[in-house]
């Protein structure tokens, strides 16, 4: 699919970037930076550098 110009988005440990993440939860993480992707629940795609599905992830968040 790369050949066509479609990406994957399904990096976790990343900043959670609105533009290509859809923020379904958000949980407590010891090992993952507070917003940043913890979990990807269903991969997205961008097709020439444009979204066409969004990755719908959980972000992490400090505990307390």
């Amino acid at each position: 699919m790369a050949k066509f110009g479609v990406q994957v988005v399904a990096d976790i440990n990343v900043p959670m970037d609105p533009n290509v993440h859809q923020a379904i939860a958000m949980v407590e993480s010891d090992e993952i930076a507070a917003g940043n992707v913890l979990m990807v629940m269903q991969k997205g795609y961008t097709l020439n550098g444009r979204t066409i599905r969004a990755a719908m992830v959980s972000v992490a968040k400090a505990k307390g």
